[in-house]
């Protein structure tokens, strides 16, 4: 028995469906873009129980606002991937403070209490937000220079990990013209960053 092939969904037409107040659609569309938009909040947030919870948030607030997704503006993975990002960074911003003043349990066992933690802090300092910050907001803007099409390709190479050939397949565009959009894109940025 051959294996069926996984079609995959329309978001544009999901999109559309939600802003109608299509809970079937939102259910789809939930599905068919849960995996890519997690792990972009695993990466940035460091925390699958807490990308998890933002993710949440982010779906409410498209369930809310896609009446305004626009596809002259954006694809419409791009536009979720950037409102779940925003989410992300909001969370990261308004709960810093809160999570690095958290009470720890401490290991009990005196045997070997030299005064020194464990593991290494892997937390970052006010200086290193700082620059992270910074730096995502210059990245923000450069993107913003780029085509839609370059744009989405980019995003979804670097925060989903797609292969060239794995971009053509998600955005069903031949593989010369993936790689062309992501060559050029990439050219594009480079400039700006290095502003």
């Amino acid at each position: 028995m051959p294996a069926r092939e996984e079609v995959q969904p329309d978001i544009g037409n999901l999109l559309a469906r939600v802003a109608l107040r299509d809970q079937a659609a939102f259910k789809q569309l939930y599905e068919a873009t849960v995996r890519c938009l997690l792990a972009i909040n695993v990466r940035l947030l460091r925390d699958p129980s807490w990308a998890e919870e933002v993710l949440q948030e982010a779906y409410v607030s498209i369930w809310h606002s896609a009446v305004n997704y626009s596809p002259a503006r954006s694809q419409p993975m791009t536009w979720l991937m950037a409102i779940a990002r925003n989410k992300a960074m909001d969370a990261l911003r308004s709960t810093t403070t809160e999570r690095a003043t958290m009470v720890r349990p401490r290991a009990t066992d005196d045997d070997d209490d030299d005064g020194l933690p464990d593991a290494a802090d892997d937390s970052a300092g006010p200086m290193e937000r700082l620059i992270r910050s910074i730096d995502t907001v210059r990245l923000r803007d450069c993107l913003q220079g780029l085509e839609a099409s370059q744009r989405q390709a980019i995003a979804l190479a670097f925060y989903d990990g797609l292969t060239h050939a794995e971009l053509a397949v998600h955005l069903r565009q031949p593989l010369g013209t993936v790689k062309a959009w992501v060559r050029r894109g990439l050219e594009k940025l480079r400039p700006c960053l290095q502003r």
